[in-house]
């Protein structure tokens, strides 16, 4: 039943929250989109297209709308093919795609095509996971599933709406990482001392990490504009504090892997205070100690895989550009810093999870034969 409560409680909490999200009335956009596909390549037009203005030839395809006011309608849609093909859309026969509705002042609309249409695909890799989950883990899994999609809620329904609002990145993102940690905790052991000391020992060494980010963040004068996209949306980011965008990305980035590190730990200290119930605090802490030492090796380089590769691009990048810039240049791009800063402050609070782990087990668990 206790399970039950925290999940009315967060239902609960979501819908406190502000969730609009108030911009001008010049950034409220009216554009539609809909779903189409490609039936087949009706003609290819290459006459009076000579490299000009990029474009190297124009196709023609025959679309079937799916949605909107004109769904089942045929329309001929024609899409350009550049000489760059970065540019280009890679369409082919029987392709769902993404459709531009322009409408026209008769009432005729007007169409193109601006992209694949991948949902199908994100819903059978989406699906995929979950049923391999519920497969291996069985039970367990289910509640996996239920507390990642609580935690995605918390982060859609009152983390973004929040900052969105103007509200300290760093303070919301302190307090989501605590309320999703204890979901997830709690939904994996139940309330339970093991429980308590995994979530206050993820908590713990994720706000450190939180802290040692946004010391650094400050040290060296970052913007938080750390990508070309974030300049050239500049004007919707107005009352949003950029700054603590970084530390707050650190503190959501690093809270599974802490609170992998927490559980971990706890739950062998667990078994082990029940295999030797007279066992002496000190014993327990240094037990902890040596399981965080395996533990560590593997979860650091795992944090910072991850961060760079969430960022290969930008990594491809500056080693294609390194004959051209010298070491003190590539360091001082903002965004290499920021990768930094992430990176290394993420596995600090890792690193700090697990003393702090054993020595709440040593506390915990001794309590009643203190």
């Amino acid at each position: 039943m206790k399970k039950i409560y925290i999940l009315f409680l967060i239902i609960f909490s979501i819908e406190i929250f502000p969730q609009e999200i108030n911009y001008d009335d010049k950034y409220q956009t009216q554009e539609e989109y809909v779903k189409g596909k490609i039936l087949y390549l009706e003609s290819t037009k290459k006459s009076g297209y000579s490299g000009q203005d990029g474009i190297k030839e124009i196709e023609e395809y025959r679309v079937k709308i799916l949605e909107g006011d004109d769904k089942n309608k045929e329309i001929l849609i024609q899409s350009p093919v550049y000489l760059e093909k970065a540019y280009n859309i890679f369409i082919r026969e029987n392709e769902n795609v993404v459709l531009y509705k322009e409408p026209g002042e008769l009432g005729d609309n007007t169409y193109y095509i601006v992209d694949i249409d991948r949902r199908d695909s994100i819903f059978l890799i989406v699906g995929i996971f979950v049923l391999l989950t519920f497969i291996i883990a069985r039970y367990k899994g289910i509640k996996a599933i239920l507390s990642l999609v609580i935690v995605v809620g918390i982060i859609y329904n009152i983390f973004l709406p929040m900052i969105s609002n103007g509200y300290s990145p760093i303070l919301i993102s302190t307090l989501c990482a605590l309320l999703c940690s204890t979901i997830t905790i709690f939904l994996t052991t139940g309330f339970s001392q093991k429980g308590l000391v995994a979530i206050l020992g993820a908590v713990s060494g994720v706000v450190i990490a939180g802290i040692v980010s946004m010391y650094f963040s400050y040290k060296m004068a970052m913007t938080g504009f750390v990508s070309v996209e974030a300049l050239n949306y500049s004007t919707l980011l107005q009352g949003i504090k950029i700054r603590e965008i970084i530390s707050a990305g650190v503190i959501l980035g690093s809270m599974g892997a802490v609170m992998d590190v927490s559980m971990s730990i706890s739950s062998a200290l667990t078994e082990l205070k029940k295999r030797s119930s007279d066992i002496a605090k000190k014993d327990i802490f240094e037990s902890g100690m040596r399981i965080g030492e395996d533990i560590i090796g593997t979860m650091v380089n795992t944090l910072i895989l991850a961060y760079i590769g969430s960022g290969i691009l930008s990594t491809l990048f500056i080693y294609l550009q390194k004959e051209q810039f010298p070491l003190i240049r590539i360091l001082n791009f903002e965004s290499v810093a920021a990768d930094i800063i992430r990176a290394f402050a993420g596995s600090i609070g890792i690193l700090v999870a697990v003393p702090i782990t054993s020595y709440l087990c040593c506390i915990i668990f001794t309590k009643k034969n203190s």
